[in-house]
């Protein structure tokens, strides 16, 4: 009985904490971060016409967003670093920026685009560099910039 009161202690606790018990790709929530603050009318997120998960919250602080997105179990693998989405129609858009990627755990960073040009011309400007390693770094940026830590 102790050690079970123990136990639910420390889940309780890495819970309020914000740490997060999910493997990577698991379906756990990602963070999106956009510069500026998307215009989304749909929760569902969109993969090749097919829909992947659902948008679970945003905010808003110094002029970037953070949207929170669940994708389902299913489709946990497409939770990687080269991973963005971009704002189509109102709807979140999940692509890639080609190339292989890492696995993301869940509550990670990932680049958001409030249109399909930006999300272009992001990837010509870093043509030259590694752009999974330059996505992650905008992502870490937009995210401390923000101030919100989730």
């Amino acid at each position: 009985m102790k050690k079970g009161l123990i136990i639910a202690g420390w889940l309780l606790l890495l819970g309020l904490s914000g740490c997060s018990l999910s493997p990577p790709g698991s379906g756990g929530g990602l963070v999106a971060v956009f510069d500026g603050t998307p215009q989304i009318f749909d929760s569902a997120v969109i993969h090749q016409g097919t829909v992947v998960g659902q948008m679970r919250s945003a905010q808003w602080s110094n002029g970037v967003s953070r949207v929170t997105i669940d994708l389902d179990s299913q489709f946990g693998y497409l939770a990687q670093s080269n991973a963005a989405v971009v704002v189509k129609s109102g709807q979140l858009q999940w692509k890639t920026f080609g190339g292989y990627g890492e696995p993301l755990p869940a509550g990670a960073c990932i680049n958001g685009f409030l249109n399909n040009f930006a999300f272009q011309w992001f990837k010509f400007k870093h043509l030259i560099n590694n752009i999974t390693v330059s996505a992650q770094h905008r992502a870490l940026q937009l995210q401390a910039r923000s101030g919100l830590n989730g």
